[in-house]
């Protein structure tokens, strides 16, 4: 799994890592109304400059001489600096100038998964879906609003009274997403959300600890053998990164399209295509829904359809319908278990088909979903795990037929999964092959590798060990 170099996205300078024992992170003494005041001045002057090249003709720009640049704006300003007000300004300058701005130490921690800001005196993250705050600030609210501006900017989009709400990706590596201060108390809300990998496999996976072998070669063998499977999930729990991985083991031959609403699912796949819904302009014009996405991909001689998350009525129905009619899916799905999961695609149904009965909607269910697989964070590690894997039959008697297949034991010193059922409604695609499983000789019980255990019993230890520190 290679993680992803900021050599990959635009202007990205190479990235220095914190690591979890620098968070939370402390607060940078502010700077003065004066010093911000120049700070200002000095961006301008720096951004009016930009287009300069060297005297060689090249379209390199001209490095400008930071320190002689604040000394002027100063005297310009009539501000006299000492020594120490000077490198408070060229240290803030500094900041600025890296990628994420005083946000980059909480981007190369690499087990940060969210940012939020809330305005420019208040920053949080997210590690293994729990939230701290820290100390970070930007110089001002003028400074913080500039900032938002550039990364969405960056990220191909932009946000304002008339359309308040904006999403947008950075390469493959971070998704960017901002509500203006129009709908906000304080705000702009911005959200980060870190993508840690350029490219993920299932084996990948297996030496992160989220499964044993087993479990993540049964998922293979089903999106291998054409069955389409829903990832469940909170927020955070990896459900993107599980299908990114899964989607990896759909064989070369088949043509796959990919539909998101924001663009994070890429794969290493060479029959692979990619559509991105669109929301309608200040005109109120040029929507493309999801469903419109996936009827457009029924006409592309598409063999696989992965949906990036079922979020509304009208989408659960074109992808529900789409699978039904033979052509495998993978999506994910916001819900706290397997059968909430299926809860929520029958409400979806409802809402799109006034006046259908439940009996209906479940067996559409039921035709298009063969396997739903449950991930989450466990309380006692930290660490992402499938915490179920549910296999779905068709429906008899308006009743969904359900058979339970792995299962993650929460309890006990080291990670197990028990392995609640020995025969699979899929047992021809399962046992088929040279790297056939078979459920019937497979312990009650799973474990992870012994390597992959010890690594992660040692990394549990040295962080309980700083926490001890931290405490004392």
């Amino acid at each position: 799994m290679r993680r992803v170099e900021f050599e990959d996205l635009e202007r990205f300078a190479p990235k220095r890592n914190v690591g979890a024992v620098a968070l939370p992170l402390k607060r940078d003494e502010g700077l003065t109304p004066a010093l911000i005041h120049i700070l200002q001045g000095v961006q301008r002057e720096l951004g009016q400059h930009d287009g300069e090249t060297a005297d060689d003709g090249e379209e390199k720009p001209l490095e400008p001489d930071y320190e002689q640049l604040v000394y002027r704006v100063s005297e310009r300003l009539g501000f006299q600096l000492t020594s120490f007000e000077r490198d408070q300004v060229l240290s803030q300058l500094e900041r600025d100038a890296r990628p994420f701005g005083v946000l980059q130490e909480l981007v190369d921690s690499p087990d940060v998964s969210d940012i939020m800001v809330y305005d420019y005196n208040q920053v949080s993250f997210q590690r293994s879906r729990r939230t701290h705050s820290t100390q970070l600030r930007f110089p001002s609210q003028e400074a913080y609003e500039a900032f938002v501006e550039r990364l969405l900017q960056k990220a191909g989009t932009s946000y304002s009274t008339k359309k308040p709400v904006a999403d947008g990706m950075i390469g493959s590596f971070a998704r960017i997403h901002a509500v203006h201060r129009s709908l906000c108390d304080t705000g702009p809300y911005l959200t980060i959300r870190l993508n840690r990998y350029s490219s993920v496999a299932v084996e990948d996976l297996l030496e992160s600890g989220l499964a044993p072998q087993p479990v993540l070669h049964y998922l293979s063998l089903l999106i291998r053998g054409g069955h389409t499977a829903f990832i469940v999930g909170e927020v955070g729990t990896g459900k993107t990164t599980l299908a990114r991985a899964l989607a990896g083991t759909i064989p070369q031959e088949d043509s796959i399209l990919v539909i998101e609403d924001t663009p994070e699912i890429r794969l290493e796949h060479s029959q692979t295509r990619y559509m991105t819904t669109r929301e309608a302009n200040m005109d109120g014009e040029g929507r493309v829904t999801p469903a419109q996405c996936i009827r457009a991909g029924m006409r592309m001689a598409m063999n696989r359809i992965i949906f990036g998350e079922i979020r509304d009525a009208e989408a659960a129905e074109a992808f529900i319908d789409v699978c039904s009619s033979g052509h495998p899916g993978l999506s994910t799905i916001h819900a706290k278990s397997a059968s909430d999961a299926i809860t929520r695609l029958e409400l979806f149904l409802g809402r799109a088909q006034r006046g259908v009965g439940k009996e209906v909607l479940t067996q559409q269910i039921g035709t298009a979903v063969q396997v739903i697989i449950f991930v989450n964070i466990c309380r006692r590690t930290g660490r992402r795990r499938i915490m179920e894997v549910t296999e779905v039959g068709a429906a008899a008697d308006g009743v969904l037929r359900q058979r339970d297949i792995f299962a993650y034991q929460k309890q006990g010193e080291t990670p197990q999964w028990k392995v609640l059922a020995k025969s699979s409604q899929f047992r021809a695609d399962l046992e088929r092959g040279d790297d056939a499983l078979f459920l019937s000789q497979l312990p009650n019980t799973l474990e992870l590798d012994p390597a992959v255990a010890y690594a992660e019993a040692a990394a549990q230890g040295d962080s309980s060990a700083t926490q001890k520190r931290r405490r004392a």
